[in-house]
């Protein structure tokens, strides 16, 4: 960020310096803030002024082309629902006629987002982000359109399931159920071959851990911790 005060007057008064730093001060928090502000824009606004039509393209053999152009397009797209323009429905940039950098997706004409995307020369590379109803419901990372590392699902806010992927093979993955009051009831985790795998846990209504149990290929290794409803410790033989 820029500087604004890079030297003072020696001739000012202390209270004439804090006065003005005070006020750049706030011009620099402001043009943050404005900043913050343009960052979290839809592609469908940033590019309001700089992007084409995407029904101005034509598709061939899978590169996008101008109209009668023999060069694959490279440049900003929106894309609408209609003829009109009215409702954009998504919105992204396109390099050698493929689809590259940030992509997004949008419900209700622009209102909500749908999916956000990041490609590479066509392939989906980096983050990706899907949303229902406006919610946040997914999101993982691409590489050369391979899954990779962690992804996680989500209901109206709350976290279903984490899944563990290497080169689009998934290695393992655990999944969550709620208590009616919204408190977590049971974390299972499993390997890539739908077995109980490692630590799982269990929750009263009320958050107190109820048992804690390590699995190896399905099978119970031993039943490490066990409470009641006010966090006493229960003897291991109990029933779950």
């Amino acid at each position: 960020m820029e500087t604004f005060i890079t030297s003072y007057n020696l001739t000012c008064s202390p209270s004439r310096v804090i006065i003005i730093m005070k006020k750049n001060l706030k011009l620099s928090f402001l043009l943050l803030f404005i900043a913050a502000i343009n960052a979290s824009d839809p592609l469908f606004v940033k590019y309001s002024e700089s992007a084409i039509n995407l029904s101005s393209l034509v598709e061939r053999n899978g590169i996008k082309y101008k109209i009668n152009s023999q060069k694959p397009f490279s440049g900003k797209f929106i894309g609408f629902e209609d003829e009109f323009g009215f409702c954009v429905v998504e919105a992204g940039t396109f390099k050698n006629g493929l689809f590259h950098g940030a992509y997004e997706s949008y419900e209700g004409c622009g209102v909500a987002y749908s999916e956000k995307i990041n490609y590479k020369n066509g392939l989906q590379h980096g983050d990706y982000i899907l949303y229902e109803e406006g919610y946040l419901a997914m999101e993982g990372q691409f590489y050369n359109d391979l899954l990779v590392g962690e992804w996680k699902g989500y209901e109206y806010g709350l976290l279903m399931w984490t899944e563990a992927y290497k080169n689009d093979e998934l290695l393992s993955y655990v999944l969550f159920e709620y208590h009616d009051n919204g408190q977590i009831a049971l974390k299972e985790s499993y390997d890539g071959m739908d077995k109980l795998d490692g630590i799982s846990e269990a929750y009263h209504s009320n958050g107190q851990l109820k048992s804690k149990i390590q699995y190896k290929d399905g099978n119970i290794v031993k039943v490490l911790e066990k409470y009641d409803f006010n966090g006493y410790s229960l003897p291991l033989e109990w029933k779950i």
